[in-house]
């Protein structure tokens, strides 16, 4: 495929790359092939040179996942696919950055991210867990609740992302025993031990997440760490209060952090609804300004040169990139389908019996009338009907009788065919399940 932009990627076209992973590539890309009308997005893919079944199972058990899923505190997938054997998921994109880039950000301005953000971003994220942990039957879990993974928008939204580790009654790709999955500073102590993860999983990761934006400083230092002693770390962490390192914070919400971060899950916080509504009591007693409007104030701040520069970017895709590509590369012809079996052919087999004993074709030649050259009409024999030329065939009369006989008939040959290409089909006493 080629490596230039924008370049076509079936009904999407890719604008640029926005990042390269293990696992995938990331690119902005536009949807709706009128000018004028075109929507911008994200594309996330497999790579093509490691696209081993294996991630490629993953994959696509995300985008089983995720599908599902709707809520406004989620970054939005509306579409998935494959594409000259890529697979792919749509993305809505989201206007902001992510929120390991709002931390770096606010360390190299030396700007404290304000408590009202923090309890608004945490509280965001426990209400959307409520929504995943809860949904259907799936008994999902997000299992990598990371500031990666976390979206901040520059209009206040806040969005989490990325369910490539969740775990749900969907995936086909299960996790071994004691295999570990996510970032070593935001497991959980059963995750680092290899044990299943549930709700409470998330609920402890979102509180490091909490701590760390409470404090500016990093929940478990394991980075100068050699991994055995980091995974020994985070398997038996010894909390400490947010008011340890910041002694501003209130012992109200040092409380509610600690209960949060409780090693044993059946000591821990018991669900991300039993979070948030710990964080609300606490944010009307210590923060009660925490809205969104806070987050905005942050993003315009920290990132103001940042915002004209994207939007500006993306003005210049919409009104002059995108039209002058179209202009100059023209849409690909659709690919030819294989025609359906005429009706006509199918019925043969009930419909229309040929009898040289008595010369009777049940299938008579269609004629319909066609404008000459002169203006005058004339008739025109169906040319797939050829036994009313035959010698010693003589044509039946076409009756609305014949007419709907032939029509069932070739009905049930189409149910037949379908009932092959599907395999077995339930019984009427089996019913649907």
């Amino acid at each position: 495929m080629s490596s230039s932009f924008p370049r076509r990627f079936g009904k999407y076209l890719l604008l640029r790359p926005l990042a390269k992973g293990g696992m995938g590539e990331i690119y902005m890309a536009a949807l709706g092939q009128i000018d004028g009308f075109e929507k911008l997005c994200v594309i996330k893919k497999v790579l093509s040179e490691r696209g081993d079944p294996s991630k490629a199972k993953r994959f696509l058990d995300e985008a089983k996942v995720v599908l599902r899923l709707s809520h406004s505190a989620l970054v939005n997938t509306f579409d998935a696919g494959e594409v000259d054997g890529e697979f792919y998921i749509a993305m809505e994109m989201v206007e902001g950055k992510d929120l390991r880039e709002v931390w770096n950000r606010c360390v190299r301005m030396r700007h404290r991210i304000p408590i009202e953000v923090a309890l608004h971003v945490a509280r965001e994220v426990a209400r959307v867990l409520a929504y995943v942990h809860g949904y259907g039957n799936l008994r999902l879990v997000h299992r990598d609740i990371a500031p990666p993974n976390i979206m901040l928008g520059y209009n206040g939204d806040v969005k989490l992302t990325d369910f490539g580790l969740a775990r749900s009654e969907l995936k086909e790709e299960k996790t071994q025993p004691g295999v570990v999955f996510g970032r070593a500073a935001y497991l959980a102590p059963e995750q680092a031990r290899g044990e299943v993860a549930d709700a409470r999983t998330d609920v402890y990761t979102l509180a490091i997440v909490l701590w760390e934006l409470l404090t500016g400083q990093q929940y478990l230092p394991i980075s100068g760490l050699d991994p055995g002693a980091g995974l020994a770390l985070v398997r038996h962490p010894k909390p400490m209060p947010p008011s340890s390192r910041a002694p501003w914070i209130a012992p109200e919400l040092d409380k509610v952090v600690l209960r949060a971060l409780a090693p044993d899950r059946q000591q821990r916080t018991q669900s991300a609804e039993e979070f948030r509504l710990a964080l609300s009591d606490v944010i009307a007693q210590v923060a009660p300004r925490t809205d969104p409007a806070r987050v905005v104030e942050l993003m315009q701040a920290i990132f103001e040169d940042v915002i004209d520069k994207e939007r500006a970017e993306r003005d210049h895709f919409l009104k002059e990139v995108i039209p002058i590509f179209r202009e100059s590369v023209p849409e690909p012809a659709p690919r030819e389908m294989t025609p359906p079996l005429p009706l006509e052919s199918l019925a043969a087999a009930e419909g229309r019996v040929v009898s040289q004993s008595n010369g009777h074709n049940s299938a008579p030649a269609q004629a319909r009338r066609r404008p000459t050259m002169g203006g005058q009409a004339e008739e025109e024999k169906d040319e797939e009907d050829n036994g009313a030329r035959l010698p010693g065939v003589t044509p039946v009369p076409d009756t609305a009788e014949r007419r709907r006989a032939r029509r069932e008939a070739a009905m049930r040959v189409l149910a037949e065919l379908a009932a092959e290409d599907a395999g077995d089909t339930p019984s009427p006493q089996q019913g649907s399940k």
